[in-house]
């Protein structure tokens, strides 16, 4: 207990900075989300008519090969970097095979516009796709804009659901960036789906190095495991992690 409260106070005091800004952007995405769900709750009923449109909106996305004169990309991460540009379009396939297509806004938002695609605000696409759309923009959106991933960690997501949507993009455990306009976010993805800013994986990593582990009963013969590298305590009882390292305490395996 006391090696955890001395490297968590090493970590960033300014992770909570602007956070009723946040909250309230939260709170807006959510509303959305509310919104369109009512909307849409009767969009699995068994209806004839209904059934024509939903096939019908879902061949119509399928058939879009650009918007406005603009190609639509893959949305899909390159070297776990994904890339975002204001007012480009971009098409990613839902678990049930509707074709999405998400823009991004002037102040990072990424999001279906419905309206650009032909589609109404009604009965246009099956419920499920409806969350499983909302959820990507929402997380997409957090990380592009945030990077405390405060967002994500309370956007009430699985971390199960964030690595799924993570997956889906192209991005894989390790090291991440969302690059959206002139500002980009790093983070490190977990194997079993939390998310970490990069500064506080930073200050992990120089709060194992300046602790004496010595002090805690581990010897020059102790072996710290990070990503798949042995390192051990130098004559000091420090450890010599590199910068860039994904240290964490969920990360690393100990033997003592």
């Amino acid at each position: 207990m006391k090696l955890n409260t001395y490297l968590y106070s090493l970590f960033n005091k300014n992770i909570y900075n602007d956070l009723k800004y946040q909250q309230l952007n939260l709170i807006q995405s959510l509303n959305n989300t509310v919104k369109r769900n009512l909307n849409t709750s009767s969009s699995d009923n068994i209806s004839i008519t209904n059934g024509k449109q939903l096939i019908e909106n879902q061949q119509h996305l399928l058939s879009l090969k650009e918007i406005q004169g603009s190609d639509i990309k893959q949305l899909t991460a390159s070297n776990n970097i994904l890339e975002l540009s204001e007012g480009s379009f971009y098409k990613l396939k839902t678990n049930s095979g509707t074709l999405a297509i998400y823009t991004v806004d002037n102040s990072g938002n990424i999001y279906m516009p419905y309206s650009q695609l032909g589609l109404d605000d009604n009965l246009t696409l099956p419920s499920s796709d409806y969350g499983e759309i909302s959820k990507t923009s929402r997380l997409l959106s957090s990380l592009a804009k945030d990077k405390t991933a405060f967002l994500v960690r309370t956007g009430g997501y699985s971390d199960t659901e964030i690595k799924e949507i993570l997956n889906n993009v192209g991005i894989t455990p390790g090291w991440f960036e969302i690059k959206s306009g002139s500002q980009s976010n790093k983070f490190y993805l977990l194997d079993n789906g939390l998310i970490y800013p990069e500064y506080q994986v930073e200050a992990e990593r120089r709060g194992f190095n300046q602790s004496n582990w010595f002090e805690y009963g581990y010897t020059k013969d102790s072996v710290f495991i990070v990503e798949g590298k042995e390192y051990k305590l130098d004559e000091n009882g420090h450890l010599n992690i590199p910068e860039g390292l994904g240290c964490l305490m969920d990360n690393m395996k100990i033997i003592k």
